[in-house]
């Protein structure tokens, strides 16, 4: 291999995670994860201290094929370049750390005879808090009607995205749906529930089962830079989440089972201290590091598990359910 005295480097953005029985490499940029053998994520570790040349003479003789195929496979994938040593400190690492000026950054809602009447003061009160990205699934009949509705009150608000799941009723038209989407660039997607055989080319609209839908598996798992950063310290879907379901009760989320008042009764100032609180915060930083089941996951920084982690009585956390997430 040429330039066997310069040095390698992944791409700043590109990450090699640990695992118990293989290795990650995540690509940040591109959203991207390559599965990788525990072998070539020791082998990244030499990157650091080495050239190219003293790598080929730490690995031996025995092990130059495999050293090659490594090398053209970083360099397939555009996972790595090449530097001299001079050049080593104008490439830093990517900075870690994570911040959200929000106290709220994403909000579930279910939206029921009790909630929707309350929209308005709830939208209010999560724009205030800092809000951007809502879930909302929808409780009640003529759920087009509905989503239009919602859709018109968040177009003055700080709402970046939002997210609709609904049942598909006989009575409505996907082209409507379709529209709404083309529209409203604040839909990032809707869920439409319905045992019949439906199609749109829009991919922004999912029609799927019921049944299906459950435990969609594609939804637990992202590759950027905000989830990575917010998972070295957090956990990605506990941290800054609010729920309120169809009876207006106000928890963590849905899988937890504390509630903490109910949206028809308390102000603004009743549910900052709510949100402000150490035990609604109770699960915010029990990250995937700090519990048993995940902490050698090569996963572990791109998804959003929702299972409540348990503490044991010597401080670790760990989970009553086995993981199905993973293949």
């Amino acid at each position: 291999m040429n330039n066997s005295d310069k040095y390698v480097r992944m791409f700043s953005n590109c990450i090699p995670v640990s695992g118990r029985d293989k290795s990650a490499i995540y690509d940040l940029q591109r959203k991207q994860m390559f599965n990788i053998p525990n072998d070539l994520y020791n082998f990244i570790q030499l990157f650091e201290k080495h050239t190219i040349s003293e790598i080929f003479e730490l690995c031996g003789k025995e092990n130059r094929q495999v050293v090659e195929e490594y090398f053209q496979f970083l360099i397939a994938k555009e996972l790595t370049f090449l530097i001299d040593k001079d050049e080593l400190a104008l490439f830093p690492k990517l900075n870690m750390n994570w911040a959200s000026p929000a106290k709220i950054s994403n909000a579930i809602i279910e939206i029921s005879e009790i909630t929707y009447p309350f929209f308005d003061e709830i939208l209010k009160c999560l724009t205030a808090l800092g809000c951007e990205y809502l879930y909302i699934k929808i409780c009640i009949p003529k759920s087009y009607n509905v989503i239009k509705d919602i859709v018109g009150k968040l177009t003055t608000s700080s709402i970046f995205s939002v997210v609709f799941e609904a049942k598909y009723n006989k009575d409505e038209r996907i082209v409507d749906y379709e529209q709404l989407v083309a529209e409203n660039k604040r839909i990032e997607t809707i869920f439409l529930l319905s045992e019949a055989q439906l199609k749109t080319t829009f991919s922004k609209i999912i029609i799927t089962s019921p049944n299906k839908f459950v435990n969609r598996k594609e939804c637990f798992f992202t590759v950027n830079i905000s989830l990575f950063t917010e998972s070295q310290k957090y956990n990605a879907y506990f941290n800054k989440k609010i729920f309120i379901n169809k009876e207006g009760n106000l928890l963590n989320a849905p899988e937890t089972e504390e509630v903490f008042g109910n949206i028809t009764s308390v102000t603004f100032e009743d549910l900052e201290k709510i949100t402000d609180s150490e035990q609604f915060q109770k699960y915010w930083r029990v990250n995937k590091d700090a519990i048993n089941e995940c902490k050698d996951c090569e996963l572990r920084y791109m998804c959003v598990d929702n299972r409540v982690p348990q503490k044991s009585e010597e401080g670790s956390y760990f989970f009553t359910s086995k993981c199905e997430l993973r293949v």
